[in-house]
């Protein structure tokens, strides 16, 4: 059962994406500005596809608000920030000084959850948590709390910032430092570790540098340390002779190695197409048809300087965003899964608990499998992770285990709903936006089999909720569900 719901994610996806023709294969009308049309107005689906993307999903009042809004509207205060942010941050400080100063990676986790759930700017979260997984750092062997909480925030302050900046910062970092083996890079002992992750995956790919190329740069990158939880630079250590990198000759410093490696082309088209795989979809970026795609947008990336919030304004606000092709392209990661439920649900759940549900379907956020990050795509998706998946479902849908805050029978009551076709239609369109005809009978068939179960010891309300919970849990257990 598990291995097919898994190859019919995968064939959800293979089938919703044929590039040339999901584009139409003019890159120019593929970012163009999204204007609402009689053959793709501007609905329900498409409000919640733009959730889903930026913040992991939103409740039935979001998308009524979001629908009431204009695209362009929508878009632009996703991308800015919606109502007070300077008061959540300021909110945020105690919390924040109090997980920096203890010893807890697991209140680390939480807080960060925390933010996704209830940030007024979750597009924020959403780019720091794709940053953490390009620049990918783990807390075992940082084996510092503070070290990965500061990380962590520079990467949220720098998230809608120009890239070169955010790479600069990082790779300072006193945590990239430690993980990379950086405190050991001296002069006369170079470490390549971090200048060979620095090109391989922070910034230009494989195949665009040269072996020559790491060597010197890790010349350029000694001298920093790492003293009493800071970053330092000690000019003893340093090597100051001269390097050539790039075919470009000086006594390069390690700001300099950062400012090569932005002026690369290759720096460019890595960034975006990080970002395009990470909001439109994966397959959109692949082979010479992905390359023709991605080519403008490159460019005008470059020309902005390397400004990541008008590369992910103009990806959001774009016609292929936007485009049936583009939805449920995307497997959800585990905090995807996660964070979206409960916002759909509007649940109150403890982050403690909903950093263990994470662990347990293989995200465990701040401690990344390797350097490379999580694989991400079908490799979310197997047999045990699958059943967890759905265990998970069980739960919140039938108010047991760790997330019995998750209660759909709240939003029937809430939203009055009357009668077992509303409820169906409801959560079909809250999940998945959607009112498929096989699908909804065979929603209502189940409720009305709970609704007369004999064997159901409950009466009036508590059986009326079950038939809801019975109704949300099979919405959740379509393979659609997995994906975003």
């Amino acid at each position: 059962m598990a291995g097919a719901v898994s190859r019919t994610v995968a064939d959800e996806v293979s089938e919703k994406v044929a590039l040339e023709g999901a584009w139409g294969g003019d890159p120019a009308e593929a970012w163009s500005a999204y204007e609402p049309t009689a053959e793709a107005p501007w609905n329900r689906e498409r409000v919640a596809h733009l959730y889903r993307r930026v913040a992991y999903g939103a409740s039935w009042s979001e998308l009524d608000a979001g629908l009431a809004r204009s695209p362009q509207e929508l878009v632009r205060e996703l991308v800015e920030g919606r109502g007070d942010v300077e008061r959540f941050e300021r909110e945020m400080e105690s919390l924040t000084a109090s997980v920096r100063s203890g010893d807890s990676i697991e209140a680390a986790q939480g807080l960060w959850i925390y933010r996704m759930l209830h940030s007024p700017h979750p597009l924020r979260e959403t780019l720091t948590l794709i940053w953490h997984n390009r620049f990918a750092t783990s807390a075992t062997k940082v084996r510092s709390v503070a070290l990965m909480q500061r990380q962590n925030e520079l990467l949220r302050a720098q998230a809608l910032g120009k890239f070169d900046e955010l790479l600069w910062l990082m790779t300072i970092d006193a945590a990239m430092l430690v993980w990379l083996d950086a405190t050991s890079n001296r002069k006369g002992h170079p470490n390549e570790n971090y200048a060979r992750e620095l090109m391989e995956l922070f910034s230009l790919g494989v195949g665009q540098y040269s072996e020559r190329d790491i060597q010197e740069a890790a010349r350029a990158l000694t001298g920093w340390t790492v003293k009493e939880g800071r970053s330092e630079f000690r000019l003893a250590e340093f090597d100051a002779g001269v390097k050539t990198i790039f075919g470009q000759t000086g006594a390069w410093q390690a700001r300099d190695v950062v400012r090569l490696c932005a002026a690369q082309p290759a720096c460019a088209w890595s960034v975006v197409r990080n970002l395009v795989a990470e909001f439109v979809g994966p397959d959109f970026v692949v082979g010479a048809a992905g390359e023709r795609l991605l080519a403008p947008l490159v460019q005008a990336f470059r020309d902005s300087e390397l400004d990541v919030k008008a590369c992910v304004a103009r990806i959001l606000g774009s016609r292929l965003f936007f485009s049936e092709a583009a939805r449920w392209t995307i497997v959800k990661s585990p905090v995807a899964l996660v964070v979206g439920l409960v916002k759909s649900l509007e649940g109150r759940v403890g982050p403690e608990k909903l950093v263990k549900a994470c662990d347990g379907l293989g995200q465990s956020l701040l401690k990344p499998p390797s350097v490379k990050g999580w694989d991400g795509g079908a490799e979310w998706i197997n047999s045990t992770t699958l059943l967890r998946r759905q265990n998970l479902a069980f739960e919140a849908t039938r108010g047991t285990g760790d997330v019995v805050r998750l209660d759909p029978a709240r939003l029937a009551d809430k939203y009055d709903l009357d009668g077992h076709d509303a409820i169906a239609t409801f959560f079909l369109q809250l999940f998945l936006q959607r009112d498929d005809p096989e699908v909804h009978e065979t929603l209502v068939a189940e409720m009305n089999r709970v609704a007369r179960d004999p064997g159901l010891v409950l009466a009036g309300k508590l059986r009326r909720a079950a038939v809801m919970r019975t109704a949300a849990h099979l919405a959740m257990t379509l393979p659609e569900f997995q994906l975003r």
